[in-house]
């Protein structure tokens, strides 16, 4: 059987479906109505001469066939929008100091400045990782250019906020009795308060067994079986055990990221950079892959 070729918009409404889970939210996503996204899905099913996704009152699920092309959609859809966007750019010329939080230095904020420099060439990009905190005094000392650091009362309310859940990490190992034994991030780290106030009001003890400035630190502490600790979706490894409110640990409050730069003049690069990274960080951080089951960090844009 001969397959004809693929039509980027067709492909869009599959990966929307796969990533989404139902045909109404990816066609939220894609701004497009439910009827045309499956239609869509219907037009690449008859191309494809296979079904792609198996239908039943309550749910959807990829079909052999579907997984497949979702590996190679994806792939192809993001070769197409990097192809956009350096037909589009401006041409860029420079150094940018960006900084990350360490949960994501090898996730998919970072993968969107390393796609920024193949599509800016002749831009070379310097990478701090860091606290939030130390990423905020950065810019007020005007040390680098952009970050992606947590919310902040001391600073003016952003625009894009993401939004990113917290969760109870454990191991199988670690003991769930009073006291607890926690594994927490220094002061002026907002989980450390968040972690007590909610352990409070439920009434549960603890104790400070372990205290790190890193996340990687702490994630080697969890898995080993010392102990507990607040951490944020990014950094959320396979093999940890996420604590609900069944197992007596109350549910935490999402957490809050958003783009920073410094109050003076910004380079066309940070500019250019700043404006673009709310749709990047969307793009990026949007795919869910629900029908596919890949497990992603659960982030949303507000």
């Amino acid at each position: 059987m001969t397959i004809g070729r693929f039509n980027i918009e067709l492909l869009e409404a599959f990966v929307a479906v796969a990533e989404a889970g139902n045909v109404t939210h990816a066609g939220s996503k894609l701004n497009r109505t439910q009827p045309c996204v499956s239609t869509q899905l219907r037009r690449l099913e008859e191309r494809v001469g296979k079904p792609l996704i198996e239908r039943t009152a309550r749910t959807m699920n990829l079909t052999p066939a579907g997984r497949i092309l979702f590996q190679h959609a994806t792939e192809i859809l993001k070769s197409h929008e990097e192809a956009r966007l350096r037909l589009s750019a401006p041409e860029l010329t420079g150094t940018v100091h960006v900084g990350l939080p360490e949960w994501f230095a090898t996730g998919q904020l970072q993968s969107i400045f390393c796609n920024f420099v193949r599509i800016h060439p002749n831009v070379k990009l310097e990478m701090t990782v860091a606290d939030s905190a130390t990423l905020h005094d950065m810019l007020s000392n005007n040390e680098i250019n952009l970050a992606i650091a947590l919310v902040t009362p001391a600073k003016p309310e952003p625009a894009g906020v993401v939004e990113e859940q917290l969760h109870w990490a454990v191991s199988e190992d670690c003991s769930l009795s009073d006291p607890l034994p926690l594994i927490l991030f220094p002061e002026p780290c907002p989980f450390r308060e968040l972690t007590f106030r909610a352990l409070a009001s439920a009434g549960r003890q603890w104790y400070e067994r372990i205290t790190t400035t890193s996340v990687a630190a702490a994630q080697v502490a969890v898995t080993s079986g010392a102990g507990i600790c607040c951490l944020p979706s990014g950094a959320i490894q396979e093999g940890f055990t996420l604590l609900k409110e069944q197992d007596g640990f109350p549910a935490l409050p999402a957490t809050q990221l958003a783009i920073y730069t410094p109050s003076k003049a910004q380079s066309p690069i940070v500019d250019y950079l700043e404006e673009h990274l709310s749709e990047l960080l969307k793009n990026a951080i949007a795919p869910r892959s629900a029908l596919a089951g890949k497990n992603q960090p659960d982030l949303r844009v507000v």
